[in-house]
């Protein structure tokens, strides 16, 4: 089974993740493209639950597709393991590009978006792999009530004090964010991972023998009830970006659940398809469009210049400075900056996908 949808939405994430990270480091940003310091959910703050989503949508498929084709559970158990070291390992990589300054590597931060994607997926896969939906389900329930009620033995409002930051400390030592905790810590990464699994989840429905629309509507009313669920549950537990909190997982699997639903009613369903083209360029080369514009990111902030009163700068402030806040407001400065780098990953992509070029892991 493939699904045109599933790309785009793939591609409208990967999109909202090189806006929210190209204007990371300016004075202004609009609000929902910047991530919540700690409580709350902006609309950068879904964006990444969004693509762990159809991480677990996906996964389903390649599976049913690789056992359609003779694989063995064992050789599905291998190519997992296998998928999310690679994975790791490119996130790693591009913690410590470009190499410089010196405590780059000597202070490498070992946590990451890459990390965290491959950890929640290897986690998600095996503990699928010889399950049946409702065992999921119970996988599912089961660890987010415990993560809760682990976590509530801790203090949940300085960030410093919570168990997720202890074990990372502990763990890791310096080599988390420089601010000693990390958004993208070891513990918080377990709630993620059902994010995948809920994905998981919604790839067996959608695969099902009912119409397509039939699918969709179930989708749809999953996704509310997720928005629900997390709504009431963060009255107790407040929604968390940077703990992955229980309530948070629910809300944002959710909200993901429902986007899902709504690309496959306007791509597969009604087949207005021509609109997702430039997202079908980026959904269709994730890993490429990624770990490029991170690559460039990370160049951008560490190459120093000069700038025109003498003083040294990063060339991403220097952009910034001589061809975007001189004419627009900080806002739309900062916005125009990050879009322009969007269409420049677009026009980077296109030639590859036009040849059918595609980085895979």
């Amino acid at each position: 089974m493939r699904l045109k949808s599933l790309d785009i939405f793939r591609g409208i994430t990967i999109i909202a993740m090189i806006l929210v990270n190209f204007q990371g480091d300016f004075p202004a940003i609009y609000p929902p493209l910047a991530h919540s310091y700690w409580e709350g959910c902006t609309l950068a703050d879904t964006v990444f639950p969004c693509f762990l989503f159809i991480v677990g949508v996906t996964l389903h498929i390649s599976m049913s597709g690789r056992r359609a084709r003779g694989a063995t559970d064992g050789e599905l158990a291998r190519q997992i393991v296998r998928r999310g070291a690679i994975f790791i390992l490119i996130g790693l990589f591009l913690s410590a590009f470009p190499f410089f300054p010196e405590d780059r590597l000597t202070q490498l931060r070992i946590p990451g978006v890459l990390q965290r994607i491959g950890a929640a997926y290897m986690l998600a896969a095996l503990l699928s792999l010889r399950t049946t939906a409702r065992q999921q389900a119970v996988i599912i329930a089961t660890t987010l009530i415990g993560y809760w009620l682990i976590l509530q033995r801790y203090p949940l409002d300085d960030p410093h004090q919570t168990l997720a930051a202890r074990v990372d400390r502990y763990l890791l030592g310096a080599h988390i964010a420089r601010k000693g905790w990390d958004a993208m810590g070891i513990l918080a990464t377990v709630p993620a991972a059902m994010t995948v699994m809920l994905g998981n989840l919604a790839g067996r429905w959608l695969c099902g023998a009912s119409e397509l629309r039939t699918r969709v509507a179930g989708l749809l009313a999953a996704g509310a009830g997720g928005i629900a669920l997390g709504l009431l549950w963060g009255q107790r537990f407040a929604w968390n970006r940077s703990l992955y909190s229980s309530s948070f997982a629910l809300f944002t699997a959710g909200v993901a659940a429902l986007a899902t639903a709504a690309c496959v009613w306007i791509v597969d369903v009604k087949r207005w398809q021509r609109w997702g083209a430039p997202f079908l360029i980026f959904g269709a080369n994730p890993i490429a469009a990624y770990a490029g514009s991170t690559m460039m990111i990370h160049l951008l902030y560490y190459v120093n210049t000069t700038g025109d009163d003498g003083a040294t700068m990063s060339v991403n402030n220097l952009l910034y400075t001589r061809l975007f806040a001189p004419w627009l407001s900080p806002l739309n400065a900062s916005l125009a900056f990050a879009l322009t780098a969007v269409s420049l990953w677009l026009a980077l992509l296109y030639p590859l996908h036009r040849r059918g070029i595609f980085l895979k892991v």
